[in-house]
């Protein structure tokens, strides 16, 4: 009986250190990715976003420019895509360790009235919201 109860003591004991071991994990996952900037564009010229609300529209496509800094290991980002206040893709960016790392992605937004973009760092926690309105002219 005293070997049952031993062997009862050593598997609670596994599961306490398994246990504490996976929450001091998750209490390091803390993300080390912010956001410098972000901006809409109709696309990307020399490594910088170019146009403006106007230029979007006409090209039924949204371009978000995001410049990210990453004091860690690399880590992905994902754009949260928004078409009238509708979620409707989301797309994963890496960001690699710098202090200003320019990535992006792109969405066609034919006939939008809005496009958002929310930014979400690889626990969900949200980095950055942006809204582009669309003129009815």
């Amino acid at each position: 009986m005293k070997l049952s109860h031993f062997m009862l003591m050593a598997s609670l004991g596994s599961l306490l250190s398994l246990s504490t071991t996976a929450t001091l994990a998750h209490a390091d996952e803390e993300s080390t990715v912010t956001i410098v900037s972000g901006q809409f564009a109709d696309h990307v010229e020399g490594g910088k976003p170019v146009g403006d609300a106007k230029s979007i529209a006409a090209a039924h496509k949204a371009v978000y420019f995001v410049d990210a800094a990453n004091t860690g290991a690399p880590a992905a980002i994902t754009l949260v895509w928004l078409i009238d206040g509708k979620e409707v893709q989301r797309q994963s960016l890496d960001v690699g360790h710098a202090a200003h790392w320019r990535t992006w992605g792109t969405r066609r937004i034919a006939g939008a009235k809005s496009v958002g973009v929310q930014i979400l760092d690889a626990s969900g926690k949200s980095l950055k919201e942006d809204t582009l309105t669309f003129d009815a002219t």
